[in-house]
């Protein structure tokens, strides 16, 4: 092939295309065999002119010829071999020629996305081994390694030509590796030169033809090299604060993915609250529905007047069952608003917990008897007293005995137990009934969770008794734990209470009582301040059985009006009714009263029970208060203990 140039050896015309016989090499290709050489190229035209040389020479000195190259210089150094008139399909028959994709075997070599030693070693022995059964003479030429810079794996590209080297000791052949000059450092190319016995520079100084036109190259390559080591200073400290940048933003962006995996589940906790609060709004609604059945049922009933005497006391005792069920309901709602809301307070004194759980086991013995449950009581001799709240003790042992005999089938047992450990009480309920699967277990005490949640459920409540218990318990410095053995094995709740202090072991008999008297009513005034038709009838009939004169104003303001033509003695005032008014007509109240140089006590009917609520009506003038849905005897003592 000849080549395109004037009579001093250069190219004419600048973009003339870079021809074989252009390409001065140093060193004569069968001259330099089992050696391991490197070629630096600019263009790709220049690689394929080197290594189609490489090939050529190969193929004519009768030996094997192994070429690892990308997909694109494969194809390029094949069509150059064609146009030379070699027969490359014909080559690679009789195994002469050996074309092997670069990407495909970089990927066999590879681990996890890292260079394998191991599996190099292996590839590269094999390679060698398959290619010298002929008995001829191996010449390889690799691209893996220029794969590899271009990844950014320098360090990978040494270590795999240095596996090329030991390989080379031990079975001998001629290997021609290349790198693209471009976007190697001075280090890299230096790392890289250590590793083969003779280095091609890239075309722009190997394609000048005379020594002279070489040295002129060298000096210009020079001046060239001072200003790259500036430059490589300034890329230096950019990289540094580059890299600085780097480690910032991805400290950025770890506390932002600590932030979003924050939010994250926040979110997750958050779409399951919401979830548990829809399906509780909707076991609420049901079960406080289900009383309202009965009620309205036989109330419509009663009115038709057409039931006889025994029918009539079924009816009136089931109205007033499910009542006092839907006001617990509401109780066990209001308990968990405060016990959420950390405003759930005890009064606490020394407690006799024999009285307790006698109270609770009265308290359900009906509901036992209906099934024909067992109740067993075991009681420990011996001291029995703990510091709490009476009320909310037999509130734990209720809700525990309640719970132990719903899932408890007819015909049961249920045991109740009592004994001293140490310094603590224990208390113990256990029953025969359907057991808790071991995979529920932990959720037992969560609000709102029940084992079957489903609307076709087998027992009705809300899944709140428990973890009532569970915060009452604590509460109260004890702690309250679960046992079962599975699905109809029962289930056993046990809690452990600290000891009253031995100087406090008696009982204390805590606030008195509120004491009742039909004749300390007698022609007292009392108004009423409520536009609830019921309340003023029920509350009409009580007091007039008690010889006292009710008075009753719609509103606020003919309250004001009643107030100073009867001076009333007591004034009981709903706040449902009223809201802010009310709080306005107790203090104008009390300002009449002092005018008039009287004591008018005010009562506050009210749903409201938290303790904020409380302390502004005391602070606004309230005398007592009394939570809505009333008792009308408990209505009636306040009213009893305010007049005297």
């Amino acid at each position: 092939m000849k080549s395109n140039s004037n009579g001093n050896g250069h190219a004419t015309g600048a973009s003339a295309p870079l021809v074989l016989n252009t390409v001065m090499t140093p060193w004569d290709w069968l001259g330099s065999r089992d050696e391991h050489f490197v070629q630096f190229y600019e263009k790709d035209d220049f690689l394929i002119d080197s290594l189609c040389r490489f090939v050529t020479e190969g193929l004519q000195a009768s030996e094997t010829v192994v070429v690892a190259a990308t997909d694109e210089h494969l194809n390029a150094l094949n069509r150059r071999l064609s146009q030379q008139g070699l027969d490359v399909v014909a080559a690679i028959t009789t195994g002469n020629y050996v074309p092997l994709s670069a990407e495909a075997t970089l990927a066999e070599i590879k681990s996890d996305g890292r260079l394998s030693a191991e599996r190099a070693r292996e590839l590269i022995g094999n390679t060698v081994l398959q290619t010298l059964v002929s008995g001829r003479r191996l010449r390889v030429f690799g691209e893996l390694v220029e794969l590899l810079c271009a990844e950014g794996e320098i360090e990978a590209a040494i270590e795999l030509e240095n596996l090329w080297n030991e390989v080379k000791l031990t079975q001998p052949f001629s290997l021609f590796c290349a790198y693209s000059i471009q976007g190697l450092t001075q280090q890299s190319i230096t790392d890289v030169c250590r590793t083969h016995a003779h280095v091609i520079p890239a075309e722009s100084f190997t394609t000048l033809p005379s020594s002279d036109s070489q040295a002129r190259a060298i000096a210009v390559l020079q001046q060239k090299a001072q200003r790259l080591e500036s430059e490589m200073e300034e890329r230096l400290r950019a990289e540094e604060n580059l890299r600085l940048a780097k480690e910032q933003l991805e400290s950025q962006v770890a506390e932002l993915g600590q932030l979003v995996a924050g939010e994250q589940s926040a979110r997750a906790e958050a779409e399951t609250a919401n979830r548990m609060k829809d399906e509780f709004l909707a076991t609420v609604s049901h079960e406080l529905r289900t009383p309202l059945n009965a009620i309205i049922g036989w109330t419509h009933m009663l009115r038709r007047g057409r039931l006889d005497d025994e029918t009539e006391s079924r009816a009136l005792e089931t109205i007033e069952r499910n009542a006092k069920a839907q006001a617990q309901l509401v109780e066990d709602i209001l308990d968990v608003s405060r016990m959420i809301s950390g405003k759930l307070r005890l009064q606490k004194a020394p407690v006799d917990l024999v009285s307790v759980i006698t109270g609770a086991v009265d308290s359900v013995q009906l509901a036992a008897t209906s099934k024909n449950i067992e109740v067993h009581i075991s009681l420990e001799t011996g001291a029995q007293y703990v510091r709490g709240d009476a009320n909310r003790l037999q509130q734990i042992v209720w809700n525990l005995l309640s719970n132990a005999i719903k899932f408890t089938d007819d015909g049961g047992r249920v045991e109740v137990g009592v004994e001293r450990r140490n310094s603590q009480i224990v208390i113990t309920v256990t029953d025969t009934g359907l057991g808790i699967r071991k995979e529920f277990l932990p959720h037992v005490f969560d609000r709102f969770r029940q084992e079957d949640g489903a609307s076709t459920r087998r027992h009705s409540g809300l899944g709140l008794g428990l973890a009532l218990v569970k915060h009452l318990v604590e509460l109260h410095g004890g702690r309250v734990s679960v046992a079962s053995e599975g699905e109809g094995r029962g289930a056993s709740f046990t809690v452990e209470l600290p000891l009253a202090p031995e100087n406090r072991m008696k009982a204390e008999s805590g606030p008195p009582a509120l004491v009742f008297s039909t004749g300390r009513l007698k022609g007292r005034r009392i108004l009423l301040v409520d536009h609830d038709s019921e309340v003023v009838r029920v509350l009409s009939m009580k007091l007039a059985e008690l010889a006292a004169e009710l008075l009753v104003a719609a509103s606020t303001e003919e309250a004001g009006d009643i107030l100073s033509q009867y001076e009333p003695d007591v004034v009981v005032v709903d706040l449902g009714a009223t809201g802010t008014k009310g709080h306005s007509l107790v203090r104008e109240i009390k300002s009449y009263a002092e005018r008039v140089g009287k004591l008018i006590p005010v009562v506050a009917l009210t749903p409201e029970v938290r303790v904020e609520d409380r302390v502004r009506a005391l602070f606004d003038g309230f005398d007592i208060f009394v939570p809505k849905p009333f008792e009308a005897d408990e209505l009636i003592n306040a009213i009893s203990n305010l007049t005297n």
